[in-house]
């Protein structure tokens, strides 16, 4: 399914994922693993998951929002 979202929908949910991550950092440790995980799979010339992972987070945050009325 093709998921879209506005530009004003997509700074909410970076500045709630900056506000997850500053108020609990200890949850988001794998994203230094994600670092390795990112270089390993360029170097082997693959396309990186990490963008595809981070829009599937980023949504997970819009849905969040919407529930609580947030936009």
């Amino acid at each position: 399914m093709e998921r879209t979202m506005t530009a004003d929908e997509s700074a909410k949910t970076f500045n709630e994922w900056m506000r997850r991550f500053t108020e609990e950092p200890e949850k988001f440790r794998r994203e230094f693993e994600e670092v390795t995980e990112f270089l390993a799979e360029q170097a082997e010339g693959k396309e990186p998951s990490y963008g595809q992972e981070c829009a599937e987070y980023q949504y997970r945050i819009l849905d969040d929002m919407k529930r609580c009325g947030l936009v």
